[in-house]
């Protein structure tokens, strides 16, 4: 436990698997990095990754949530306590600024416990609009209700910002809009054009119904039989459904399961191009992966992917959601080899734009600018 004059910053994530895992743990790395900084981070030790969250030592602050979906009602009756225990942490490191990376099914519970010991709270909101087939978008409603305690709301993108205001979820004067960072599954990959092989292009994520994976298939067919050289990958937790003989006549590498980050890692350094089909979306962890491996993206043009793919410069944006337009999105840069290569040495030459250290120097700023302005406001 530590004790300090200086203004601490919580970090919080109690999520159990996923992009956010890997998120908060490179968030809190590039906050602890920063000069004079002094930060606490909170996972839950339900966390897959919790065992890398130890390095933080005295400043990480633990705490005990569930295992599956049902133990957010089943270990409600240790709420109390972790209440109590978050509100004395808070005051013992002298927090003055609490961020939530992910609101968790918890967090209209604790945000007001956050506020109650003097500290601003602010959510990262990452999407305005439950996703099509998300199963946890069935709590989305109940989480939202975080915003109702925050003094101030960072999105990823204008898309979200856009929508939250049109929502009247939250007054626009809360809203900051910061941009998704690259996530550092592997080390960069200096990549250029495949010559002498296929291309090899790649679906990674949950498999759900905004993602598009049929979509992607209708696209991949298409280039099949524009003959345009192609391998197929697939990998992801989901149901295939009436995809899987699909995947199975385009003799695609298919792994059905949730991936470690060691195998994302390696999925990656063997694939030439990430491929977006979605039809609907707020942003993406699977772009901002592939990036920080430095391979370009093709996307549909929806939701906050424009702003996160650059085109011609870290990707391509199909002109439609749709398989003609994506295909055809795949064969401008499939068929060339100096687009590729020269968005390849962009997305190198642009990395620092889209790092987590200028993305948590950003983050931070606002947090003491945020509390600042707080303290200073009369009371009434």
């Amino acid at each position: 436990m530590r004790t300090s004059a200086t203004p601490n910053v919580m970090c919080m994530y109690w999520g159990r698997r996923g992009a956010l895992t890997r998120f908060s743990l490179d968030f809190a790395r590039e906050v602890r990095a920063q000069p004079a900084s002094n930060i606490t981070i909170s996972v839950s030790r339900q966390c897959d990754t919790y065992d890398q969250f130890k390095e933080f030592g005295a400043s990480l602050f633990p705490v005990s949530t569930f295992r599956s979906d049902m133990g957010a009602f089943a270990r409600a009756w240790s709420l109390p306590s972790l209440c109590s225990a978050l509100r004395k942490r808070l005051h013992d490191d002298n927090t003055r600024a609490v961020i939530d990376l992910m609101p968790h099914v918890w967090s209209p519970i604790v945000a007001p416990v956050v506020k109650a010991a003097g500290a601003v709270y602010v959510p990262i909101v990452h999407d305005a609009d439950p996703h099509p087939g998300d199963i946890t978008s069935l709590a989305k409603g109940w989480m939202d209700k975080s915003m109702d305690h925050a003094d101030l709301v960072l999105t990823l993108s204008g898309a979200v910002a856009g929508r939250l205001e049109a929502l009247g979820r939250i007054s626009r004067q809360k809203i900051v809009t910061l941009f998704h960072p690259e996530l550092s599954y592997s080390a960069p990959i200096s990549r250029e054009a495949p010559t002498g092989r296929p291309t090899r292009l790649l679906f990674m994520g949950r498999i759900m119904d905004y993602k598009g994976l049929p979509l992607f298939l209708d696209a991949m067919e298409i280039l099949k039989s524009n003959g345009v050289p192609i391998e197929v990958g697939v990998f992801g937790e989901g149901r295939l459904g009436s995809c899987a003989p699909r995947l199975h006549a385009l003799g695609a590498e298919v792994v059905n399961r949730w991936l470690s980050d060691t195998e994302i890692s390696e999925i990656m350094s063997r694939f030439d191009v990430m491929v977006l089909s979605h039809v609907e979306a707020s942003q993406s962890g699977v772009a901002a992966a592939a990036l920080g491996a430095g391979m370009p993206v093709v996307a549909t043009p929806v939701g906050g992917l424009i702003e996160q793919i650059l085109d011609g410069r870290t990707g391509v944006v199909a002109l439609r959601a749709d398989a003609a337009a994506l295909s055809e999105a795949l064969e401008d840069l499939l068929l060339n080899p100096v687009l590729y290569n020269s968005i390849c040495v962009n997305i190198a030459a642009t990395r620092e734009s889209r790092s987590m250290a200028r993305f948590a120097k950003e983050c931070i700023a606002h947090l003491l600018r945020c509390s600042a302005e707080t303290s200073a406001a009369p009371r009434n």
